[in-house]
């Protein structure tokens, strides 16, 4: 445990180094949060609505781009190797890696929802709240597997980065993460599903039933990036 706790402040003191991980985790989310508000009046009622999904937008993002292209990275550069020699597991160094990115994405939404209170006037329940945690974790489990699966399955080329970007993009417009595009049209509404961050969105937004689809997603996913593991070759 203590190696774990010793490996997780040495990725946290990386991250705090680096002053685009602190603007685009930390600082943009709010930025943008202010500024779509005030372009489309958010209210008290509306920013109920907006807040999950500003939170589940900034999670996808980094889960996204901050998961997968790092540990390719490590795999394409040979660093795995280079870990291997270390006298912790290698679970511990990807582990202390990703709950640092949690706890940089856990300390946005609480500046989220201080903007939500101070400007827009909403803030939300203690259930809302534990709901909001949970989806983050929820997120970043789902959006890291697929991050991850894309990014090994592009792992001898540059071929991952559109897609990623592509898919991070069609996950926002079709999730209903800022406005509910999906009910103006039927195909949208359907098609909306294909992409996890709807399920979650609608959980973080009080649908019990969006944790189910959720929690299928993660074990879904798991057995995709499994079974695209198996067909890594790992350099020695």
């Amino acid at each position: 445990m203590k190696k774990f706790v010793a490996l997780f402040y040495y990725q946290f003191l990386m991250s705090c180094r680096v002053p685009e991980s602190i603007f685009f985790t930390i600082v943009l989310s709010p930025i943008l949060f202010v500024i779509f508000g005030f372009a489309f009046h958010i209210n008290a009622d509306y920013a109920e609505f907006f807040l999950p999904g500003i939170i589940g937008s900034m999670v996808c993002s980094d889960a996204l781009y901050a998961v997968g292209p790092v540990i390719k990275k490590y795999y394409s550069q040979n660093i795995i190797k280079y870990f291997q020699g270390y006298p912790v597991k290698m679970l511990y160094l990807f582990g202390g890696f990703i709950v640092a990115r949690i706890i940089f994405v856990l300390f946005s939404m609480l500046l989220l929802m201080a903007v939500s209170y101070s400007i827009f006037d909403f803030s939300p329940s203690y259930g809302a709240f534990l709901r909001y945690v949970l989806g983050i974790i929820l997120i970043f489990t789902i959006y890291s597997l697929i991050g991850l699966s894309i990014s090994f399955w592009g792992l001898r080329d540059n071929k991952d980065q559109g897609i990623i970007g592509l898919y991070y993009m069609l996950s926002i417009f079709l999730s209903d993460a800022f406005f509910v595009l999906t009910k103006a049209n039927a195909f949208f509404d359907i098609i909306g599903y294909a992409f996890p961050l709807r399920s979650v969105l609608d959980f973080m937004r009080g649908n019990p039933i969006g944790l189910l689809y959720s929690l299928g997603w993660v074990l879904v996913l798991v057995l995709v990036f499994v079974k695209i593991l198996k067909k890594i070759k790992f350099i020695r």
